[in-house]
This record gives C-alpha cells, structure tokens and sequence, in this order.
C-alpha cells in the first residue's frame, strides 16, 4: 500500500483534512478534505496506479421530467469561459491519451470523470472539466443542438415540415423505447410519489420539449457551485497538486453559498400499491408472454451501512442464484420466462428499495405472481437458510469486494460509483469501501438469533410501502404517441406567423453556420506525438506444458483470486452443430453435472466461484483473412482458498454434463430468448454492424449467426417449443459435449498472484487429468455462405441504427495501421458533426476491426435513416478529396494510441496476454502496428479512402435496425436497391 503523507487537520490551499482511512483490503488510502470556506467536499485514494482518476460532481435533485439535469450535462461541455470553442469535450476526446472520458447523469447527481496514464494529459483535461462544469457558456444555440429544438425537417425550407430535434431527446426515445430501462422508469415512479426519485432524470421525450433555456442556466446556477460540489482523485499523482488546481482554476473565484439539495424522505405508504403502465411494439407482434411483473418495497435508508449490507445478502439469497428460493419459486412456476429486468436490491439512492418478478409473463398472471412471491417469502421467513446458503452469500460479497476490475470502466470510477451515493447522503465515503466491520457485526447477529427471518419480515413482509408494477405491450401505444407528438406540431404551426418562420429558419440556419465553422482550437490543450510511450506495456508470461497441455500463466496482483480459462478448438465442428455453440455456451453452466441437479450445481458455483461463463469464439488469423479457428471457451474464477473447489466444478462440467433436464432446458432457453430481444434496443447499432458484415466473409457470417439478430430470431423460434419438443436439441447438445470438451483440443491460461500459482497447480492439474483425452482436432472450419448485402431488421424502436461495413485487411496488413486512424479521422472530424450534431442520433462513429478486416461506419438512436447513408457517402468523399489537415491526423493518432494502451484489470491483462498466443498475434507484430499508426500521413490516408472505401463502395454492405414503418418508408427511395426486410 503507498504511503500517505497526509494526517488530520492538515491544512493546503484552502482545504482541510478531515480524515485519513487505510483500506488494507484495497491497498488504498482514502484522505477526505473539505474546503474550509466554501464547503466543498474531496475525496483522495491514494495508490500506486498511474491510470490517475479525477472527477467533479454535483448533487442534482430536478423537480420534473423535463430532463433538466441529464441535457445540462450535455451542454456544459459545449464551450467554457478558458475554452469557448463549439464542443471542447469531443476535441480532447482526440487531443488526448486519456484511458476514460464521459460525463454521468444520475436520478440525484452528475458527475463528471476522466482519466489518463499521461501526467500532461492528466492535467489539461482537469482544467477543461473544472472550466466547463464550473464556467460553461451555456448558449441557446447549444440547448437547441444538445436539448431539443422546433426546426423545419430541411432547416432553411419553412416549406418543409416541422419536426422536434435534438440529441438528448433522440436518445431518450430511443432509451424509453427499451421495456427494461422503462420498467425501472415507471417503478421508481410508482415508489417514489413525493421525491426527486419519482421523476425521469434522464428526460421524457415529451416533457423534455417544455423545458427553456432560461430554466437550464437556473439550474446550472443553482446546482454547480463549490458549495454542493464533490472532487474525486485516485492514483499515484500527489493529491496536493489537485487542490491547487481546484483552488486556483474554480474555488477562489467564488463566495460562499447556502445551497440545500438534500433530498427528503419519501412519505411512506400506509397500504401496498398496484400500477399498471404500457409499452410500444409493432403493430401485428404477439401481445402473449411480453409483459412484466415486478413487486417492489422501499426499505431503507442509505445512512445505515449495515442494514444496507444485509439487505444486498438477503438479495443474494433470495434471488442470487438458480437455488435461492425466491429465484427458484418464479422461474419454476411457469407464470413467465426470466427474472424481470432491475431483480435484486438497489442501493445508489438516498432510500433503498429491492424489487422481485417476472417478465415474459401476461396481464392475467399478476395476481398469481404477487401472491407467489409473499408466499414464498413467508415461508423463507419460517423456514430460515442453511448455514451454508449464507456462507455463499457471503463469500459472492467477498468476491466481489475484493476484485479489481476496470476492463469496460477504470476501477477508480468503479470505486467512486460504489462511494458516491453514501457520500452524497451521509457526508460518509469510508463505510462503502470498508466490508470487514459490517461482516464482524452480521456474524454476531447471526449467532444471537434469526437475522435474516426477522429482516424478511421487518423489511418486505410487514412493510406496507410496497408496489406492484404491471407493464404491458401496447400495439397502439406508438401510434398514439406519434399521433399526439403530430397534433402538437400541427398545433404550433397553426400559431406562427410568417416572421415566426422566417425566426425558425434564421434560427436553423444559424445553428448549422455555427456547426459547420471553422473554429480556432489553439486554446485547448493538447498532447504531441512524442508523449505516446514507445512501446507497449509488456505483461509477464510462463508458458508450459501441464498434463500434455500448453498452459499460459500470467502473474498479476489479483488480490488473492485466481482466473481461469480454457480455450478448445473446434474447427472440426459439423455444420449442423454450428449453430448450436451459443446455445451450448449459455447452457452448460446452467444445468445438472456429475449426478448434481442443476439447483446442486447452481449452489456449488455461488458458493465457491465468481461464476462460471461459456461461449463460441472466433479466433482471426492476423495475416490472413481466410484463416481463422473456432474455439468454444470456458471461464471462471474463484478465491484461493475456493480453487479446488472451482476446478472439481469444472471437472464435472466437462466429464458428466447432463442435458436430460428437458423442462431446465426450456426454462433456460425462454430466460435468453427474453433477455436477447429486450437487448437489441440498447446495441442496435452492433446488431446492424452484424448484420452487414454477415454478407462480407465466411467469419463475418458465423458472427452474425452466433451473437446477431439471426441468434436473437433463432433462440425465439426454440423458444416457442414445449420441453418434451426439445429431446432431439438435447441429444445435439450431448454430442457438442463429447465433440468439444477434451484435452486433446484445449489450451488455457491462469492469472494469479506469482505465490498463487503453487497452490493453483493441483487441483488445476487434476482437473485436466479427468477430462477425457478425445480426438485431436483436424481440418478446417465450415465455409459458411454469406448474406445479403442490404438487410433491414424491423424491431420495436422508434429510432434506427445505421451501419455501412466495408470488407479491408488483417491487422498484420500494411494498411491496417491507417485504417485505424482514419477511423478515428472520421469520426472525429466528419460523422460526429453530422450524424449527431445536425442529424440529432445520439452517436456517430468509425471502426475499424482488425480481427475481422472490416471497416464500418455507424449511427446510434438516430433519428435518421437514409439521410444517413448519404452521409457515409459524404463522408467518404470528404476523405478523398483530402479535406483534413495534418493536426487532424495527429489528433487521430493519439485517439488510436489512447484505445490501444487503455489500461485493462490484472485478470483483463492475462485474458488478452492469452488470446495474443491464440491468434498467433507476436509483440514484433503488435510493434510494427504502433510504428506504423505513428507514420501514418495526408497522402496515406487519402490513398486507403481511395482503396477501400471509394473503390470498395459497391463491395460493402449496409445492415439497418429500425421500426418497421420507417423501414418500408426508404425502401420507397431506395427502390431496387432497397432493403431486404427481415423482422426478428
């Protein structure tokens, strides 16, 4: 653990030390500060890691729906009082090597984070995020861009029609089109009557359309002062440079000022509640088994850390695994297909509430799910839980604790996200980061009597602030929305007079002259191309052979667990089962082995694994297209002290799967069917890309095929058959298994601390002793045939997602180096303001897929569909004719370079060590990719354009995601070159 200099009551540039907390278990220091005069709060971990976090955040309790608090935190990175460009935010996404940037938006606060492993860059984007959440300039002009706006559909034809636009209102349409996130909507609605808790942080369409300009700069001026303002710092920079930057950028030019953003208790019910509310599918889809249920109860409040605590075990126990028996009790019910989305305790606000159902289900089964979930908790109060259940519990809580993680997010925001609401609420960011105290008390409550029981009852049972949510399909729903959204516009349009016309085209035009003008960005700061490290950071690795297999260990500070995965070969795999490995990958986990039931094996994972994860994957050649191997990959972890335990798991697994269960099969497959459909709202734009690149290559197709919308329609179809039609699956499941878990096809890799590795070794060695030996693998994959070039996916949204994929060349290619920067070229400097800025999507993007050669451009949540394809084309176009200039591309350099040496988490570090072997992916190639990316110029660039895209443009394809009206609607326009429609 580092040393910290720092002791109470230490005084330095206006702050004062309140406390100094070493946190063993985390090897971290927490210092917590206050600023003495305007009563600011900071928070400082203290740690070896050099991925320095920092953030700013405010509590933020709006009043309405209006989305007030999530569009200012769009707007305040428009432009600053130092900064005062057009978007300072998006140009330091490509002036930086920093490893997070993003901007967070809470029901009761924003924040406000970045992070970089460069000690310059550190400090330039601290001052660009001081200045805009501290000084923004707030224009109109960027409330209409970021917010929503009246606007004629061509903005300078007062011909055309009207229309609302904006970035923040698109993606809300498309977030409340998502029936999981609108279930949570709705039932914090429904829990939280009287408080901020009830409204929609994030913004419903509709009332976001009445909120003003002038109501955002009040609430900027009433929310963004020191006074309600929280610092965040974690890392190995001195803490003291921090608090002279904030005192002198931001706290001396500000007076003190009594501001109240505390939140209020909710007033609690006196008697249970039903809702019942509705949500969007296309006209002519099954309205049977597509509602939700979820029964709800507000328990307690955040201050106390130790109910808390056994509050979040009693979730683990009740619903943390197949086992547990109020998971049990719905899933086997038949009342519906999946634990609803939001199952389990919340704990990120002031009150806690935790909430239990069903989805999958209909209207009529409400009755019976309320009954069945009251019931069961009555008898779980009588009946107690094995000392062991609660052991497991304990032990995911442990597990969870103690892992580093940070491979999609850095572990400091980690951190600060599990510390932020306890902070917030109760001046108090120890006791989150603190487990063993808590656990000291639990374990003597536990032995003084029924604990858990009397929770069931104090909390859930006798507790009468509860809610019953109904959300049902509605096929009218849209329809009504969009009818009621066009009479609102009609209404309007009957208003205006002409100089109110000519204002919204003068408006409009202004908004695009400001879009589209050169601005001078020398005021922002910026990195060179001599700050980008050399090489890239080596991870250590022994490679061996154990039991006759090639084992890869990396040693990294894991924080004494240990993880394990193996990768077999399977290019021998027959078609027929080809389509089959997703489905094999979910199940495996999920059902009996060994003589266990699935419910004994289920039990057995929780209480000594971090989980068990299956899946199908495709190992790219990086020198050739043409050559890639099928690998199916298993994954775990688990304590030192649960290693054993883990590998006779494993063992079990691979020797004795049982797929005899037809009715576990069933319910498994109903589970994923349920949680893939609900999900293609939020990754549209990753199922277009899918889509597309299926009708590219042989690989491209068993992509789409294993993780796209044809898996999605696939698994709904299986789903549709009772269990005693699943026999005929069940035997082809048996025969993957015998086909594909041998030694003779595997490979793995541990990542453990180096002294861990004597203790892992045995049971790890027997484990692959017990795995029969089986063929070796021979041949070659399937060719599988491609797609169509131009598919349209119709999906309950009211946005679409756009991609056009372009097939190129693999990562060891010469060119692969300037694919990727111009990538980032595009993104940066043509679909961004495009696609987002003018077109109002929520994104607008380029990538650049080395694995698979593929090249694509994509929209997200975007309002637009055909107006978008011609922009690729633009864009493409604008690329060619060379329309950038060199800081262009030495801003996307460090783009590329800021992915490439984003820091991943010690187990992260040894997954990617190892998929490096597998692919066959040298560190001589990896730096030849660097030294290229870094030499990549103008003519380069122009010269790929030319290649790949302008003359490739009849070769690549185009995969849509969208509402099925807007579908039909550009195919009108498209004409024979339309869309092949598809519906999911």
């Amino acid at each position: 653990m580092m040393d910290c200099e720092w002791q109470a009551g230490q005084r330095r540039h206006g702050f004062i030390v309140t406390g100094v907390t070493p946190l063993a278990e985390l090897n971290l220091t927490l210092v917590e500060l206050r600023h003495e005069r305007l009563g600011s709060r900071m928070v400082h971990l203290a740690c070896e890691d050099d991925n320095n976090l920092f953030g700013v955040g405010f509590r933020t309790t709006p009043g309405d729906s209006s989305g007030v608090a999530h569009i200012l935190e769009h707007t305040v990175l428009c432009g600053s009082r130092r900064y005062p460009v057009r978007d300072p935010f998006f140009t330091m996404l490509k002036r930086s090597l920093n490893t997070f940037m993003n901007a967070l938006t809470s029901s009761d606060w924003t924040l406000y984070p970045f992070s970089s492993q460069n000690r310059k860059d550190f400090y330039n984007l601290m001052g660009i995020y001081l200045d805009a959440a501290f000084f923004p300039l707030l224009r109109e002009r960027d409330f209409r861009q970021e917010g929503h706006r009246l606007e004629y559909t061509e903005a300078a034809d007062a011909s055309s029609p009207l229309a609302f636009k904006g970035v923040v209102y698109n993606e809300m349409k498309g977030a409340m089109a998502d029936p999981g996130s609108l279930l949570h909507r709705r039932l914090t609605k429904a829990l939280f009557p009287t408080t901020t808790y009830g409204f929609n942080s994030g913004g419903e369409p509709e009332a976001i359309l009445d909120l003003t300009h002038e109501q955002l700069v009040d609430f900027h001026r009433s929310y963004y002062h020191p006074a309600n303002a929280y610092f965040f710092s974690y890392g190995n920079l001195p803490l003291e440079e921090h608090l002279a930057v904030i005192e002198e950028q931001v706290l001396q030019r500000f007076e003190p000022l009594e501001v109240d953003t505390a939140v209020p208790d909710e007033v609690r019910f006196k008697a249970p509640q039903r809702v019942t509310e509705g949500f969007p599918i296309a006209e002519g889809e099954s309205l049977s088994q597509r509602s939700m249920v979820q029964v709800a109860w507000l328990t307690c409040p955040l201050s106390d850390s130790f109910e808390n605590l056994a509050l979040s075990l009693l979730s683990q126990l009740l619903l943390g695994n197949p086992a547990a028996p109020l998971y049990k009790a719905l899933i086997e019910s038949g009342l519906g297909q999946n634990l609803a989305p939001g199952t389990g305790y919340h704990d990120d606000q002031r009150e806690t509430f935790l909430a239990a159902g069903l989805q999958g289900t209909d209207p009529e089964q409400l009755d019976a799910i309320e009954e069945l979930v009251l019931k069961t908790l009555e008898q779980t109060a009588e009946e107690g839980f094995s000392s062991d259940r609660v052991e497991a519990a304990i032990h995911q809580l442990e597990l969870s604790h103690r892992e580093v993680v940070g491979d999609q997010y850095p572990y400091a925001l980690l951190l600060l996200m599990r510390m932020f609401g306890p902070w917030l609420h109760n001046d108090d960011p120890v006791s989150p980061l603190l487990l063993d105290a808590n656990l000291a008390r639990l374990r003597q409550e536990l032995d003084a009597g029924p604990f858990f029981e009397n929770l069931i009852r104090r909390q859930l049972l006798d507790n009468p602030h509860r809610v019953t949510l109904l959300l049902q399909p509605d096929a009218k729903l849209k329809e009504r929305q969009e009818e009621d959204l066009n009479n609102r516009l009609q209404d309007i349009s009957s208003k205006l007079s002409a100089a109110d016309r000519q204002e919204l085209v003068r408006l409009g035009k202004e908004l695009q002259q400001a879009q589209e003008e050169e601005e001078d960005l020398s005021c922002l700061p910026t990195l060179e191309l001599s700050d980008i490290p050399a090489t890239e950071r080596p991870v250590p690795c022994q490679e061996e052979q154990l039991a006759g297999c090639s084992l890869y260990r990396f040693p990294q500070p894991t924080n004494g667990i240990g993880y394990f995965t193996t990768s077999l070969v399977m290019n021998d795999l027959p078609a027929d089962l080809l389509p089959l490995v997703p489905l094999f990958g979910t199940l495996l986990p999920k059902i009996g082995a060994a003589g266990h039931s699935y419910l004994q094996m289920a039990e057995r994972i929780s209480a000594s694994t971090g989980g068990v994860q299956a899946s199908g994957t495709v190992i790219c050649d990086p020198n050739s297209l043409e050559d890639f191997q099928l690998a199916f990959e298993v994954r775990s972890k688990a304590l030192l002290r649960n290693q054993q335990a883990m590998y006779e798991i494993l063992t079990d697994l691979f020797t004795a799967p049982d797929f005899s269960d037809l009715q576990r099969l069933h319910t498994v497959i109903n589970q994923l069917s349920v949680s893939l459909e609900n999900g293609v709202p939020g990754a549209g734009h990753s199922y277009a890309a899918r889509s597309a690149g299926a009708a590219l290559s042989s690989c491209g197709r068993l992509r789409e095929e294993w993780g796209g919308l044809h898996l999605v329609r696939e698994v709904k179809k299986l789903a549709a058959l009772q269990p005693e039609q699943l026999a005929e699956f069940a035997g082809r499941m048996q025969r993957l298994a015998e086909l594909v878990l041998c030694r003779s096809r595997l490979r793995c890799s541990v990542t453990a601390e180096e002294q861990a590795f004597a203790v892992i070794d045995a049971p790890l060695q027997a484990f692959l002793a017990a795995i029969p030996a089986g063929d070796e693998p021979t041949g070659k994959p399937v060719e599988l045939a491609v797609g169509e070039a131009a598919v349209g996916w119709a999906a309950a949204v009211p946005v679409s997602y756009v991609a056009r994929v372009f097939p190129t060349v693999p990562m060891t290619h010469a060119d692969a180096a300037g694919l990727l920067v111009l990538a980032k070229l595009l993104r940066a400097c043509y679909l961004h303001r495009e696609v987002r800025e003018k077109g109002g999507a929520y994104g607008g993007m380029a990538t650049y897929d080395a694995q698979l050669g593929l090249f694509s451009m994509l929209s997200y949540r975007d309002p637009h569909l055909l107006r978008t394809l011609q922009v690729y084309r633009d864009a493409t176009e604008w690329a060619a004719a060379g329309s950038f200039n060199d800081e262009d591309i030495r801003e996307a350099i460090l783009a590329v370079f800021g992915n490439l040496d984003r820091p991943v988490s010690p187990a992260g570090k040894g997954q990617r060590g190892f998929g490096y072997r597998l692919q066959g992916l040298s560190a001589a190639s990896r730096q030849a990719l660097r030294q290229g990316i870094l030499a990549v110029d103008r003519a380069t660039l122009m010269r790929l354009v030319e290649t790949y895209l302008l003359s490739g443009w009849d070769a690549s394809a185009v995969g849509v995601v969208s509402a099925e009206g807007l579908l039909q609607e550009a195919n009108k326009e498209l004409g024979e070159k339309g869309l092949r429609l598809e519906t999911i």
